[in-house]
């Protein structure tokens, strides 16, 4: 069975709770997060070996977060203790025409976003592991994040270990005059060591700037991905598309390939906590990817995971495969024709 570890950034997330503002809050909700932590988290509950490769503060808030990834099932050998400081964010949860909110505190000065790439034991990870998923976030974060995360994606490359990265590009932390041409050269440098990616056509589009064109239907947006992955070599491109119909809200997924395109049909969302839920769709998916499913079995598995991912609280899934076979094999009635 192929074992997956992921490199990126172990956050607190703070919730006040029944929905209220900070304004209304005397306590929050303290939760251990983030892109690698939560797909790692949603995979061992799908019952892969999962490790994470990152560094947590060396105090009683890192003991705290190291046992929390325990607890979610991944493995903690590369966790390691560096510098003081874990990078939060609150998280207003949203109801009804009111949108989540999300504020960030100090994560450049975060033990992650602090750590060289000397202070991480990339090869005894890349041993252990036969796939390494990398967020986005770590290009942009930081220069110490981008060097570990170039670092990590030339090893494994070479090693001809399976890279999964996530394009996850946040204008919030890109907003200094040429920091977006930097990015974009830094995104074209570590996808030519990537296998899987996830993204959308936004990405290839604003980011990367691969067509000058319009892409207004699926034919334009299906040649602009294929064109993205024969430049780069990439196996898949993976991605959600919401749609909003009547005001309820839908999702598709969809994998591309050199050869193929698979998309999901929309399904119904009821909306409890969307944060994480395209975490859900890329562990869903790698799920796949791992078990050699075919990619209309993956892209259903993963589109599933995500809509029961925004029916509970917290950041990480914690949907197990019945749960999400269960749902697949007697679908809802609630679907685009």
């Amino acid at each position: 069975m192929m074992k997956i570890g992921a490199f990126g950034e172990v956050m607190l997330r703070l919730t006040p709770p029944e929905y209220r503002l900070l304004e209304q809050s005397h306590t929050v909700r303290m939760d251990y997060t983030g892109t690698g932590v939560n797909i790692l988290g949603n995979l061992a509950h799908f019952g892969l070996d999962t490790w994470m490769l990152t560094n947590v503060p060396d105090n009683r808030l890192g003991d705290a977060a190291k046992n929390s990834l325990q607890q979610f099932g991944m493995k903690t050998d590369f966790v390691g203790k560096h510098h003081n400081h874990l990078g939060s964010y609150f998280a207003e949860i949203g109801f009804g025409a009111r949108p989540t909110q999300v504020t960030y505190q100090n994560r450049h000065g975060s033990s992650f976003g602090v750590s060289e790439p000397d202070n991480y034991p990339m090869d005894a990870f890349l041993a252990t592991v036969d796939l390494v998923h990398i967020c986005g976030i770590s290009l942009s974060l930081t220069d110490a994040t981008w060097a570990s995360a170039k670092t990590l994606a030339q090893k494994a490359h070479r090693q001809q270990k399976k890279v999964c990265f996530d394009f996850n590009f946040r204008p919030s932390l890109n907003t200094e005059e040429g920091k977006k041409a930097l990015m974009k050269a830094r995104y074209e440098e570590i996808l030519s060591y990537c296998d899987i990616v996830f993204g959308t056509p936004r990405d290839l589009i604003e980011l990367l700037q691969l067509t000058n064109e319009s892409v207004t239907d699926e034919k334009a947006e299906q040649q602009l991905i294929r064109s993205f992955l024969k430049k780069y070599d990439i196996e898949w491109f993976a991605g959600t598309k919401r749609l909003h119909q009547e005001e309820k809200q839908w999702i598709a997924g969809r994998i591309v390939t050199k050869e193929d395109v698979i998309e999901t049909e929309p399904q119904l969302l009821t909306v409890l906590d969307r944060i994480g839920a395209g975490d859900a769709y890329a562990a869903g998916v790698l799920l796949g990817y791992a078990e050699n499913w075919s990619l209309e079995k993956t892209a259903t598995f993963g589109i599933t995971n995500a809509v029961l991912a925004h029916t509970m609280l917290g950041d990480v899934p914690l949907t197990t495969r019945e749960q999400v076979q269960q749902v697949i094999d007697h679908p809802g009635i609630d679907l685009i024709r």
